[in-house]
């Protein structure tokens, strides 16, 4: 949740572009993280 939350931040802020083109794949290796813990059994 740490890194989709990290790459919204990204994605938002106003300063530089390079953290603006890296927001998606955050948040692409956060999602793609998250579905694969998830799914880990208990």
């Amino acid at each position: 949740m740490t890194l989709i939350g990290g790459g919204i931040i990204m994605l938002v802020q106003p300063w530089t572009i390079d953290l603006y083109s890296y927001s998606f794949v955050t948040i692409l290796i956060g999602t793609v993280g998250y579905v694969i813990v998830s799914h880990f059994p208990e």
